[in-house]
């Protein structure tokens, strides 16, 4: 069922009428019941949102940025029990522990960041990340007016915010601190140090959604639709789904060769610049296994981003992919549960039979038409 039906449904109302020979017939929905759909629809949209910060961008951030700890090395104590035979003089065995990874799940993760700031922590940065997609949203539309602007409107404004993002990742990977977000912004001259690797971030984000889209139009798929797809012989609409698929490929492909390297080392980048004063609240390398010299010895005090890259481990690169398939999971689980919720909301409401022909002229099944009352 597709989001334009549901939101027409929940706003105003729908009318279908079905040329025949009664004449048409006219299904209207009751306030209560565009009452009802519209409550759906909007928890619907403030569960995928919490959903999307929590486990989209709050814990991949500090899988990112977590490091290896050291392996501890454990040797039991001696006994005092008198009944121990001669064997205790042999020299003990010593058992080498490797700490798990505290992101290694999202069950683990979650408990900790508790563990450190209560229930609310896991939506910790929240306010100055909401307040920075604002301004970037709001820059990136006025700078879409400009003819030069217009195709990298969204990569110049989040460039131009890239301090703001340096504060929320701060926010994020930091021990809980009294101090509001704004006085927790860096100071401007780490702005210089941040903009390069953000741009590269969001050119890559960029390129991952426009290369398939416009390929995707190249190939028309651009005017498929269910009716017209419908219409096609059985070759035309294989080739349809080949392409559909290949484009898919092209974007998982896109995602893991360029976003996800752009994403980890500007993460990384900005960790570097956490002040010494403050602690992590995950283990983190702050040399990066030697790589930043601080400034006070004549170093940048920053690590590169191929660097950042580089001493991103294997075993935190698949940890990773699991933590975004996780949450790639969870949508999809959020989406077909919300769906059969208000299919059954329709059905109570309007019938299951009235919703199925409501469906067909969606879709271009019915030989009617659909019109808005």
């Amino acid at each position: 069922m597709s989001s334009s039906l549901v939101s027409h449904l929940a706003r105003r109302g729908i009318e279908i009428t079905a040329y025949g020979g009664q004449g048409p017939q006219q299904f209207t929905l009751p306030t209560w019941g565009a009452v009802l759909i519209g409550a759906t629809i909007f928890s619907f949209f403030i569960a995928m949102g919490m959903v999307e910060y929590t486990f989209g961008r709050l814990i991949p951030t500090l899988v990112m940025i977590e490091s290896p700890q050291d392996s501890i090395v454990f040797e039991p104590l001696p006994t005092e029990d008198t009944d121990v035979d001669a064997s205790m003089n042999k020299t003990p065995e010593l058992e080498v522990i490797k700490p798990r990874p505290i992101t290694s799940s999202f069950k683990t993760t979650i408990q900790h960041l508790r563990s450190k700031g209560g229930r609310r922590a896991s939506f910790r940065g929240f306010s100055i990340f909401f307040i920075t997609q604002i301004l970037v949203g709001w820059t990136a539309q006025l700078l879409s007016f400009l003819p030069f602007f217009r195709g990298l409107a969204s990569v110049v404004a989040t460039v131009v915010f890239a301090q703001f993002y340096l504060a929320w990742n701060h926010i994020v990977i930091s021990e809980p601190s009294p101090k509001p977000w704004y006085r927790r912004l860096p100071a401007r001259s780490t702005w210089r140090k941040v903009a390069a690797p953000t741009a590269i971030a969001a050119l890559a984000e960029s390129a991952a959604v426009y290369i398939p889209l416009y390929l995707g139009i190249a190939m028309g798929l651009g005017d498929r639709t269910a009716p017209n797809i419908s219409q096609l012989s059985s070759h035309e609409q294989r080739m349809v789904i080949c392409k559909g698929v290949g484009l898919f490929i092209l974007a998982i492909i896109l995602a893991f060769s360029l976003v996800i390297p752009a994403a980890v080392s500007l993460t990384r980048v900005q960790a570097s610049l956490l002040s010494d004063n403050e602690e992590t609240i995950v283990p983190f390398d702050r040399s990066f296994g030697g790589k930043v010299i601080p400034e006070i010895v004549g170093g940048t005090g920053v690590v590169g981003m191929l660097d950042a890259w580089k001493t991103f481990d294997w075993s935190a690169r698949i940890r990773l992919v699991k933590a975004y398939a996780k949450f790639v999971a969870i949508q999809v689980a959020l989406i077909v549960f919300f769906t059969a919720v208000v299919f059954a909301q329709l059905t109570m409401i309007i019938g299951a039979k009235d919703l199925k022909k409501i469906v067909k002229e969606k879709c271009g099944g019915a030989t009617g038409h659909a019109s808005l009352a």
